[in-house]
């Protein structure tokens, strides 16, 4: 299996195991971004904190987005999975303009060596937490 692919699964098993039930409920997302980046060597501490920044402010200032998450290959942690999710593409669009956005954006992209962006629709979207069980 190519290493991307596991990448993007590892990515699906990460949203599956964080979901809240409120964020599921809240909002059925129908705008989905994944995001491989290859993060140079020397710039891996100051990427991940702008990460940290910009993530913590994009899930405490705007309403349209539902969930992101960021994860690194456990091989070579500079190589990077985003997996984000949005209620509509128009929540996607006001992310992108907001000030934290274009902080994290011109902060870092410097620091990307290699960047594979790819868009997604929802198919089917569970997790053990969330999903009501058949008693």
């Amino acid at each position: 299996m190519k290493l991307r692919s596991i990448i993007r699964f590892a990515a699906l098993a990460i949203l599956a195991l964080c979901l809240t039930e409120e964020q599921v409920h809240a909002a059925e997302p129908t705008s989905i971004r994944m995001a491989h980046l290859q993060i140079k060597d020397n710039q891996f501490s100051a990427f991940n904190a702008s990460v940290k920044e910009g993530m913590e402010a994009a899930l405490h200032v705007d309403p349209g987005v539902i969930a992101i998450y960021a994860a690194a290959d456990k091989s070579d942690p500079t190589k990077m999975t985003f997996f984000e999710m949005y209620v509509d593409e128009a929540a996607y669009q006001t992310h992108r303009d907001t000030p934290h956005f274009q902080k994290y954006f011109n902060t870092t992209k410097d620091m990307i060596s290699d960047r594979i962006l790819l868009e997604a629709v929802p198919v089917e979207l569970k997790d053990k937490h969330n999903t009501p069980s058949d008693k």
